[in-house]
């Protein structure tokens, strides 16, 4: 705050002049248009427009003044404007992580056209260059990031407890302890303070420790428990003292903050007795009251907020709050800007929209209400409202109190956090709106998975997927692909007896894939799975792509490891189960150089009886099936070394880096090692073992055993191990039943398996692993593409349903095709479409009077909370229709349920629809004065007036919906609505436009 960024915006305003082009300067709140629109005027003089929903001065002029949504409003119809645009200015860009409001920011920037520049300010943001990122991104654009990280007027921080002031932060220094255990003493009561000054002076050091611990001792009654007391309010004579003190420390121009306009208020009237103002300034505020005052008519000047409020201003004590007349709030931030109100209690608003900064802020408490609960103030709102304090040239130091009224300062964690914890990132508060998706599939020239693709939120993983060269790898991927399919299809000659390779393809998967489920689950207790894989069993081993064999009998040397199914996360690389396996007699053998492995060592080829056999280890998913042979085997001659570090691995399960060296040993020998390191003699095993014979004697057996059990799967096919007696005793809950079924499924994908002639084909092995190359590209290209489409989106279900939620309300046809419903709905900017335009369409409002209608629609616009109950006095047919409108609402709210939207429809009905100022529109409509209306109800004045006016632009906008539909008395109507509501202190002309 106060480091200049307006500078850039009026540069570019400048520039636009010159080029005879258009600025536009957005502004997240109306009234921050009106005051850029005075600033701007004195400025650049006559060439400055401004555009809010009811009114439009200069609309031609080079620079526009606008709120965010008239913007989008202008894109989405293609206003004519647009083509001259050259800059656009967005002031307060951080109003982006406004749950409400913010997605209409991420809609402008992103529909924006390319020859526009853009510039955002903001005071709050910490990750800009994010932001900054996701703009360059998105607008194809390099981006200029200017920051000041200090603020060049520095803040000093001080609690204010005891009548004093006590420093607890200056400047970029750190948070001082000092000043905070200082302020924690003044609070205590006499007594307890006296207690701690004797301490002190005994124990010297101890005095800092027992300040803050000292609860309430006799000298004053106890306030609440330690943990609330700092939240206690001030009286009026601590008001007093603080404001007096403020005024000697020539503090004064000062804003206090307080989080409910009830406390400004009253705050503001214990302050009756002060008069800060000389006899000279009470002239200037008189004359300026007088004036102001005059706008309004004679029965309006005297309304109490009015003369409360003028009153108050003479002796410079001024309210700034949203429930003010617009012409009085007005009244005091001009008053304020002149420096004739000393003193200003405001609510946050104030702080977000008013560009008014003052010598000094106070806060007089630092909880909020956010909407939903009661919450300590985040380090970002803290920054902006502390900010008000220090103005730029005029002050050395801006001066911030927080004031302590309890017995106990507030936590000294909490206001450490406060004060320098770094402000709330921007975060995407993107969402999808019916109008939003309705006016997009009108437009040309953007989607609406454009629209969520370019979002703020989908930023990181979009950027993530160029990042890794995704889009790249796919079109390798497919023309690879391509490729492949082009061969297979000419190879078709060379695969007699295996046409059908690719359905034989599927159909393993299907088996390999259940195989693993049910091994996983039978390992999942430890131990060979109830003897599943002992060693000795039979298996059959598919590995294509990594060995080059497939359906390979191959008999269990080591079971799988305990360790390896603890953690299933890591389960894929340590299954270990190592075997010995039969390799099909396609394999040739390769000499290869010195140093292989030797029996016993894994990744071991060996040649016996003509056929090769290798020691793999091997993962789960590489087993076909479990058969019910077993073989007799010496484990120890296949495998050697590793059953010793295997043997201090299994003792030192507790030590989980003793099974770190052997699996180090394990990746050492690479699986592709096994591709090269193949061809061993016969007689170069024997060289370096000590009992050949024997040695022998056991390979020969296995691999008869192995060459018998290939025989009998082709002739007969191997019996299958029934799985479910494994797993007898490990069921838990119906797990059992689930297990049983699994298991069928497995044995009908085994006996499915074998009817492909494949199967039985001799070098099955070769045509199998081009389909294998082939499908697990495919995968990868499909994998890829979804990551890269439109489904991969986090809000592309969202979409989905709302768009189905459309097209069965009839707002959009099957081809996406914009209906007239729909086009009726675009017209809605200011409340729920949805809600509006089957009224429109339901014939509610074309049997209601003018004044009705303007009642009815006015539930949409307000927002407060109120009681709901509906006088005697409104005419039945409103009544009536305001039910009505609660139906459509609920009837919304189950629709959108059923499609699968998170929508509940009471609370839908419930927030879209606030009945409390039905009664006071309708009186206000049918010519009632303002000051009858009020006493109608509690809701403050100026919430009322700021519903009148937007309703006065939700009239025009149902005008536009009867246009749309060719409905001429609707329209005749809804113009009558809106002269009826235009009229005295509700549309007075804002002091800072005329």
């Amino acid at each position: 705050t106060s480091a200049g960024k307006t500078v850039c915006a009026e540069y570019a305003v400048a520039l636009a002049k010159k080029h005879c082009t258009r600025a536009i300067y957005t502004s997240p709140i109306k009234a921050l248009s009106n005051q850029k629109y005075r600033d701007f005027r004195s400025k650049f003089g006559e060439d400055v427009g401004l555009i809010t929903g009811d009114m439009q001065i200069g609309a031609d002029g080079s620079c526009l003044i606008m709120t965010t949504e008239i913007l989008r409003s202008m894109l989405y119809r293609g206003a004519d404007l647009i083509r001259d645009i050259e800059w656009v200015i967005f002031d307060e860009v951080h109003y982006i992580n406004d749950s409400e409001r913010g997605v209409v920011w991420e809609e402008v920037i992103i529909m924006l056209p390319e020859y526009v520049n853009m510039i955002f300010l903001s005071a709050t943001t910490p990750n800009t260059i994010e932001f900054s990122e996701w703009i360059g991104r998105t607008k194809r654009k390099p981006v200029h990031v200017i920051r000041t990280n200090y603020r060049p007027v520095p803040l000093s921080h001080h609690l204010w407890a005891g009548h004093k002031m006590h420093k607890i932060m200056e400047g970029k220094q750190g948070f001082d302890s000092k000043g905070y255990a200082a302020a924690s003493k003044a609070l205590l009561p006499a007594s307890a303070r006296a207690k701690v000054d004797a301490k002190s002076n005994k124990g010297g050091s101890k005095a800092n420790t027992t300040t803050g611990k000292q609860s309430s001792v006799p000298g004053k009654p106890a306030s609440g428990s330690k943990l609330t007391s700092w939240q206690q309010q001030g009286t009026k004579q601590d008001w007093i003292s603080l404001t007096r003190h403020l005024e000697k420390e020539g503090l004064m121009p000062t804003v206090t903050f307080s989080f409910s306009k009830k406390k400004c208020e009253e705050i503001a009237n214990q302050l009756r007795s002060l008069d800060l103002n000389t006899a000279a300034e009470r002239n200037l505020v008189q004359s300026f009251a007088i004036q102001t005052v005059a706008r309004l008519s004679p029965k309006d000047q005297i309304l109490p907020q009015v003369v409360n409020t003028v009153e108050m201003v003479k002796r410079g004590v001024g309210v700034h709050h949203g429930g003010l007349l617009p012409i009085l709030k007005e009244m005091v931030e001009i008053l304020f800007s002149r420096n004739l109100i000393k003193i200003l209690f405001a609510t946050e608003t104030f702080a977000m929209g008013v560009n008014m900064p003052a010598r000094s802020v106070v806060f007089n408490a630092i909880r909020k209400h956010d909407g939903v609960q009661f919450r300590e103030l985040q380090p970002g709102e803290y920054v902006q409202m502390a900010g008000r304090a220090g103005r730029r040239g005029l002050d050395t130091v801006g001066t911030v109190v927080l004031c302590c009224f309890g017995d106990h300062p507030p936590p000294q964690t909490m206001l450490k956090n406060m004060l320098t914890g770094s402000s709330t990132k921007l975060q995407s508060q993107f969402r999808l709106t019916y109008t939003m998706i309705l006016n997009l599939l009108r437009v040309e020239d953007m989607s609406v998975e454009g629209m969520i693709k370019r979002s703020f939120s989908e930023f990181a993983t979009q950027r993530a997927l160029t990042n890794n060269e995704y889009p790249k790898l796919l079109t390798r991927g497919t023309k690879t692909l391509a490729k492949l399919d082009e061969e297979f299809k000419h190879d078709v000659d060379s695969r007699i007896g295996a046409e059908d390779i690719e359905e034989y393809y599927a159909s393993s998967s299907n088996v390999l894939s259940s195989a693993k489920e049910l091994l996983c689950y039978i390992l999942s207790s430890g131990g060979t799975g109830g003897g599943a894989l002992v060693a000795g069993r039979l298996v059959l081993v598919t590995s294509a792509r990594k060995h080059g064999y497939v359906r390979a009998p191959a008999v269990v040397l080591k079971p799988p490891t305990p360790s390896s199914n603890i953690s299933s996360a890591s389960s894929n690389e340590s299954d270990g189960i190592v075997c010995i396996v039969l390799l099909p007699q396609s394999y040739t053998s390769v000499k290869d150089k010195e140093g292989e492995p030797v029996l016993g060592d894994l990744n071991y080829v060996g040649l016996q009886k003509d056929r090769f056999y290798v020691i793999h280890e091997l993962s789960l998913d590489e087993i076909l099936l479990v058969s019910d042979k077993k073989c007799k085997i010496d484990s120890n001659v296949l495998l050697k070394e590793k059953s010793s570090s295997m043997s201090i691995r299994r003792g030192a399960l507790g030590n989980p880096f003793a099974g770190a060296r052997s699996m180090q040993r394990r990746e050492a020998d690479d699986p592709f090692a096994g591709m090269n390191a193949r061809g061993k003699k016969n007689d170069d095993t024997s060289r370096n073992k000590p009992s050949v014979s024997q040695e022998t004697q056991v390979v020969d057996d296995v691999v008869t055993f192995l060459m018998n059990s290939e025989e009998t799967e082709l002739q007969t096919g191997l019996g299958v191990l029934d799985l479910r007696d494994c797993a007898k005793n490990m069921h838990q809950g119906n797990s059992a039943v689930e297990f049983g079924a699994a298991y069928a499924r497995y044995e009908q994908n085994i006996t499915l398996l074998r009817h492909f002639r494949s199967h039985y084909h001799p070098i099955l092995e070769i045509h199998y692993k081009v389909v294998d190359r082939r499908e697990i590209l495919r995968s990868r290209v499909r994998t890829l593409r979804k990551l890269l489409s439109n489904e991969s989106l986090q809000l592309f279900p969202d979409f989905l349903q709302r768009k189905a939620l459309l097209q069965t309300l009839g707002y959009v046809d099957e081809n996406d095709t914009v209906c007239l419903k729909g086009r009726v709905a675009c017209e809605v900017n200011t409340c729920e479409g949805l809600i509006v335009t089957e009224m429109v369409f339901g014939g509610l409002l074309s049997e209601l009077e003018p004044t009705e209608i303007v009642a009815a629609l006015s539930a949409l616009i307000f927002q407060e909370k109120t009681d709901e109950e509906f006088d005697s006095e409104l005419p039945e047919r409103l009544v009536a229709s305001c039910n009505g409108m609660k139906a459509i609402a609920l009837d919304l709210g189950q629709r959108q349920k059923d499609h699968g939207l998170p929508v509940d429809p009471l609370e839908y009905c419930a927030t879209s629809l606030k009945m409390g100022l039905v009664h006071v529109v309708y009186e206000w409509a049918c010519g009632v004065p303002f000051s009858s209306i009020c006493e109608l109800t509690d809701v403050q004045e100026g919430s009322i007036v700021r519903c009148i006016t937007r309703l006065d632009e939700l009239c025009r906008e149902v005008r536009n919906c009867a246009r749309v539909v060719g409905n001429p008395t609707l329209y005749r109507k809804m113009e009558m609505a809106s002269e009826a509501i235009k009229r005295d202190i509700v549309f007075a002309s804002s002091l800072y436009v005329s």
